[in-house]
């Protein structure tokens, strides 16, 4: 696909401009984004909201330009709105649960069921538009049990590390906001599992992993035989 200018850059991907209202997803080490966009379509199809897609060819995905800002940032500059955004996620992942899978989509380790799921939704991947909230980066999405997408949210928020010390006061805020919305013990049995995931991924510092077995203590039913 022809790509314009260069607007912006995340972890693993490059955004170009790519005419009015839509923008290119470039994998910058070439991986096909296909499947992903195949799944934000059928996220789509299903009422989820995310931007539309409008083709995808290997490692390019053409798809809407969404103008807004992303929950982390707001979280930054109004910290003051960190209940709310976490309420907010809870009801994403209420909605989400609502989706059932494709079933082409693989199955997530330890938690089966039919539910299509994100398993990267957090703060970075909401953007808050004037026409509600859209979420992004679907590069993680699987098939299984929707508590096993609620537990990973709530793990992250609990643990993750925060840099603004402004957003780190609120982190309290934010969680209460989640536990109120969002389906907190439907999520329990899936905790254990979902710490292990993310204690495993490489880019996990050890003060996360500390963070989160402090979490999993807390929180997570004990093991079975203990």
């Amino acid at each position: 696909m022809h790509a314009g200018s260069l607007i912006a850059a995340g972890l693993d991907c490059d955004i170009f401009q790519a005419g009015p209202g839509k923008i290119i997803r470039r994998a910058r080490e070439g991986r096909s984004l296909e499947r992903e966009a195949s799944v934000m379509r059928h996220a789509w199809r299903n009422g989820f909201p995310v931007p539309q897609v409008f083709d995808a060819d290997g490692p390019d995905i053409l798809m809407e330009h969404v103008e807004g800002t992303s929950m982390r940032q707001e979280a930054a500059e109004r910290p003051e709105r960190m209940p709310g955004h976490g309420r907010l996620l809870g009801e994403l992942l209420r909605r989400l649960a609502a989706v059932r899978a494709p079933g082409w989509l693989q199955a997530a380790d330890g938690c089966p069921g039919n539910r299509l799921l994100h398993l990267d939704l957090h703060p970075a991947n909401v953007l808050l538009t004037a026409d509600g909230p859209r979420v992004i980066d679907w590069a993680n999405a699987a098939r299984g049990a929707s508590g096993a997408d609620t537990a990973c949210t709530w793990l992250i928020l609990a643990a993750a590390p925060v840099d603004d010390p402004a957003v780190a006061a609120g982190r309290e805020g934010l969680l209460e906001g989640f536990r109120d919305a969002a389906d907190i013990e439907a999520a329990r049995p899936y905790l254990r599992v979902t710490g292990e995931r993310r204690r495993a991924d490489g880019n996990v510092t050890a003060a996360e992993r500390a963070a989160i077995d402090r979490f999993l203590t807390r929180e997570a039913p004990a093991p079975a035989g203990e």
